[in-house]
């Protein structure tokens, strides 16, 4: 980063020390500029310093102490880095022992990893850091460390939400070497990195953070002893997990693997039970835990957070006497009696489709609750339903210190359209501390607006669907003081304008309104500090537009605006584009946006008197809902400069109850020349026979598998946390680097621009499907299997018994891929046949089966895998699909002669967007993207594979949004 100029240097110093620079005791100004001269205009280092000063402006004796000591600690002319790396150690000498030992903590996560504060504040607790104090909770406690070490620079925010909230931070690479010195100076932290050299001492280990990435192999250090050990944190390989017979003491554990477990299909923790000291476990992957049968034995357990499939809840989890956090991924059955949990503070997930009306009347029980997360995934008759929602009435009206709650439908749910919330339940006025209602469709629509929410005076987030709103109905909510989000889905177009009087929402920093019909009017004085907001509306055949946003002028602090426009019933393309224009010429009469204005279009806005079908009507809510929550939260830097930013996030768990929405609108950025480069020479043969069907399995290849990928056990290997031993004779090695110098050759010319990519309302064109460079082993396999083989187009009531097996082509964690020949039209097909267990460890697996089924049925896209149709044959399930016949892009780049270059790697991005468009159109999120599940065939498309771990969302929850799905340390190497 270029350092900041003398004036902005001391800008940004006054602002964090006194406010201004005239606000700053004279005596003190001129040690002020030595301070930001010593500085050298580096931000990190101006903060840090200002930091470490705001507190103290009235002891200059300190000012001139700490200005002498960093000026004989730097040379005569030290560089920018020595600059930096001084006024850090500086600042971490003087930070009090409680701050210094949080923040040598956050050394236990991987160079570069997103820490979330709800998880670091929980962490700092059970390691005993936080000492309650008076009548503060050491939730309060930790929570004003945090930000002590996000005022002094120490840690740097990356998500911050409406209310000013830091929900997630990083360390800047400075920062963290710093504190990895000192951690193993003072043998705080012992960090093992597969790719580095071990950081801390090998002796006795304190705490133990183990990265080992996809490295395939891992040595555990010698002369390491475990037995004081308070904390492990591993992220990698299951099979390189040691063993917890010496973890005695261990009150932390966190578990984070993914992707190719190498024949592992589970994880055995049933011997958990005995570290009787934990306090925090979390684990995150992608396999099935098995948890022991009874858990009681951990009485000291205060977080239990698995995101990942269960084999079985224990039963006796009612029974843990000091548990606060339970987060369980969504779809868990819970068992009865949940309610007897009296310390629970946090509950995520609570199915009201799973559970009893028992379960849901015991939730009364739960005193101490503050978050609660409840969803409707099972689709139950409707008086089910019902009889949930009335015991749901009963119970939260008991619930006296609840802060938060989301109901939504889950995310396989299907669309219930009954307006069962407004008929038996109303918002609890009596919640005084409710912050924030998050009440989504389809079961949470209301029929008029629910006045009573206006007496939730600290209600800060709201979000809800009504079929009908009248003239003065939001009235009701205008005066809350705290509210600063707000969301409100109108499924009837109002009859007359919203108006939003004087002195409206004062503190309202977002709002969102989507409707049928856009007819809003803003009094001057309204929505005094509302800085975004977002308007969804549809276009009308023939329509005039008068006045949509009457008064948008007196929206003072108004910073960005999101345009949203579908299409009613017979508009047309140029209605389109005159409300387009309409939306656009009110837009500028405000002072702010005299030319730039984000419209996005949609296929329709929705709206009850529209003739749509069920899918279509669910497929629209679920896609403004999901540009909804990857646009409500703003990161700092957004707020800066008024525009969304293509920001990408590591995907992880987090509790809902701290993150309110995502950061900022993702919007897919073209080149600005809007070409791309395309082969000037491509292989005859290849050219002409490449037909566009063509496709082989992917899943499950190991990196040095060659037309095959690694085999797996035809049953699941379960491995097993097992006190007795630990698989750690493995040597270290890292993997082979690829060729990259290689010559061009007629397979790898030198690419040049000779067409163009154009995106028009939404749609790519096709000119950029070309035929990509092949391996030579490749050219003759292509030859032999494409040539003269027609495409197949199958009936699916015809599926069964017209195709004949034949070799294998590959193996996964579920079974054997072959290929296989169409009886009648000899076209070729992919078939994954899967035997059927019957046993409860196996029901997990074949329900994500189902899911993929389910999901590969509804698509048909040039970019994604074709589905043909599934069979069940004598305990056996037959699933056929696309034959793909190149494989994956894994493959691909390990077979390759020459180097892959840049635009070959621009293409394959554009297949894998064009293909992640169409999910997420359909309101799809895939979950497992990663080069084994991104197959090529002979014309060189890119198409996705393997939808297990995909989901249909009708809305997206923040905690699934934020969810690590997939092989997420790849991201974080990336």
């Amino acid at each position: 980063m270029k350092p900041l100029g003398s004036h902005a240097s001391a800008e940004l110093f006054f602002s964090i020390v006194c406010g201004s620079e005239h606000r700053c005791p004279d005596q003190l100004k001129e040690v002020s500029y030595r301070f930001i001269g010593k500085c050298g205009g580096l931000p990190l280092a101006t903060i840090c310093i200002a930091g470490l000063l705001a507190s103290q402006t009235d002891n200059s004796e300190l000012w001139h102490h700490l200005q002498k000591c960093l000026c004989s600690n730097l040379s005569t002319s030290p560089t920018l880095e020595e600059m930096l790396k001084e006024v850090l150690n500086l600042s971490y000498s003087c930070l009090p022992h409680y701050l210094k030992t949080c923040l040598l903590y956050l050394a236990m996560y991987p160079e570069g990893f997103t820490m979330w504060k709800v998880d670091l504040l929980k962490q700092w607790i059970s390691e005993g850091f936080i000492t309650a104090k008076e009548e503060k909770e050491v939730e309060e406690i930790a929570d004003s460390y945090f930000y002590e070490l996000v005022n002094k620079g120490m840690i740097q925010p990356e998500q911050i939400n409406h209310n000013d909230e830091v929900l997630s931070c990083t360390l800047h690479h400075t920062v963290r070497d710093l504190i990895m010195y000192k951690s193993k100076e003072e043998n705080f932290i012992t960090s093992i990195d597969y790719s580095k050299a071990i950081t801390g001492n090998s002796n006795m280990v304190r705490r133990l953070s183990l990265h080992f990435s996809s490295a395939k192999y891992a040595t555990k250090p010698s002369g390491v002893i475990l037995s004081q050990s308070r904390s492990l944190f591993f992220f990698g390989l299951l099979r390189c997990l040691p063993s917890d017979v010496e973890f005695k003491l261990l009150r932390v554990l966190i578990l984070d693997f993914w992707g190719n477990q190498y024949g592992h299909t589970s994880l055995n923790l049933t011997r958990i039970c005995s570290l009787v000291h934990l306090r925090y476990l979390k684990i995150s992957c992608d396999i099935i835990v098995e948890l022991p049968a009874q858990m009681r034995g951990l009485q000291y357990m205060e977080t239990l957070e698995i995101n990942a499939r269960l084999s079985a809840v224990p039963l006796d989890i009612i029974h843990l006497p000091s548990l606060l956090h339970l987060s369980l991924r969504d779809e868990t059955n819970l068992p009865d009696g949940i309610g007897r949990i009296r310390s629970l503070r946090t509950l995520q997930y609570f199915d009201l489709g799973n559970n009893t009306e028992d379960n849901v009347l015991s939730l009364g029980g739960l005193m101490n609750l503050q978050y609660l997360h409840l969803t409707y995934s099972t689709v139950q008759s409707d008086e089910h339903l019902k009889r949930n929602m009335v015991a749901l009435a009963s119970s939260v009206i008991k619930l006296v210190n609840l802060k938060s709650v989301i109901l939504a439908p889950g995310a396989l749910s299907t669309a219930i359209y009954h307006d069962v919330l407004s008929s038996v339940y109303s918002p609890p006025v009596f919640l005084q501390g409710l912050q924030k209602l998050d009440l989504l469709p389809p079961i949470c629509m209301f029929s008029s607006f629910p006045k009573d929410i206006g007496a939730v005076r600290k209600l800060c987030y709201l979000n809800l669907v009504v079929r009908e709103l009248r003239r003065n109905d939001i009235d009701s909510i205008t005066g809350l003081p705290a509210l600063t989000v707000l969301s409100l889905y109108v499924r009837q177009p109002p009859a007359e304008s919203i108006i939003f009087n004087n002195g409206a929402f004062p503190a309202l920093k977002y709002f969102k309104y989507m409707c049928g019909v856009l007819c809003l009017a803003f009094q001057e004085g309204a929505l005094p500090n509302v800085h975004r907001l977002k308007l969804g509306f549809n276009a009308r055949k023939g329509q005039q537009y008068d006045v949509l946003l009457a008064g948008i002028q007196h929206l003072v602090n108004l910073k960005k605006i999101d345009g949203i426009i579908g299409a009613a019933e017979g508009a047309e393309e140029p209605d389109r584009s005159a409300a387009e224009s309409a939306f656009k010429d009110t837009i500028h009469k405000h002072s702010r946006f005299p030319s730039y204005v984000n419209v996005k279009r949609v296929d329709w806005v929705e709206e009850e008197n529209e003739p749509r079908t069920e899918v279509n009507s669910s497929s629209s809510k679920c896609h403004e809902i999901l540009q909804e929550q990857r646009g409500v939260n703003e990161t700092e830097e957004d707020t800066k400069q008024f525009a969304d930013s293509g920001v990408t996030n590591q995907i992880m768990q987090m509790s809902p109850q701290h993150m309110d929405l995502c950061a900022a609108d993702t919007k897919l950025t073209m080149p600005s020349n809007n070409r791309m480069s395309f082969p000037e020479k491509l292989h005859d043969n290849i050219a002409a026979e490449a037909v566009s069907f063509s496709c082989t399995t992917s899943s499950g290849s190991s990196p040095k598998s060659s037309s095959a990928p690694s085999s797996h056990h035809s049953l699941p290997e379960t491995y097993t946390w097992d006190p007795e031993g630990s698989p750690w004779s493995r040597a270290l090695s890292p993997p082979t680097p690829r060729n990259t110098s290689a010559p061009q050759s007629a397979m790898h010319p030198m690419l040049s621009p000779e067409d163009h990519i154009s995106r028009a309302e939404g749609t790519w064109s096709t000119a950029y499907f070309h035929p990509l460079p092949l391996p030579p082993s490749a050219i003759s396999q292509v030859k032999a299997t494409l040539s003269n083989q027609p495409a197949p187009k199958v009936e699916m009531s015809l599926v069964a018994g017209q195709w004949e097996k034949r070799k294998l082509i590959g193996s996964g964690t579920f079974g054997d891929v072959y290929e296989a020949t169409n009886r009648h039209t000899g076209a070729l097909c992919a078939v994954k046949a899967i035997s059927i267990p019957n046993d409860s460890r196996s029901a997990e697996s074949l329900k994500q089966l189902d899911q993929e089924i389910k999901l590969l049925s509804q698509f048909k896209h040039e970019n994604i895998v074709q589905y043909y149709g599934s069979e069940t044959i004598e305990g056996h399930l037959y699933i056929y699909m696309e034959y793909v016949h190149l494989g994956s892009i894994n493959k691909y780049i390990q077979q390759h002669c020459g180097a892959i270059t840049e635009s070959i790697v621009g293409n394959f991005t554009h297949h894998i967007l064009r293909g992640l468009a169409f999910l997420h159109g359909q309101n799809i999120m895939h979950r497992d993207i990663k080069g084994a599940n991104m197959l090529i065939d002979g014309n060189g498309v890119v198409k996705l594979a393997d939808f297990g771990t995909a989901k249909h969302c009708y809305y997206v929850i923040q905690s699934n949004f934020c969810k690590r799905m997939g092989t997420p340390i790849v991201a974080r190497q990336a």
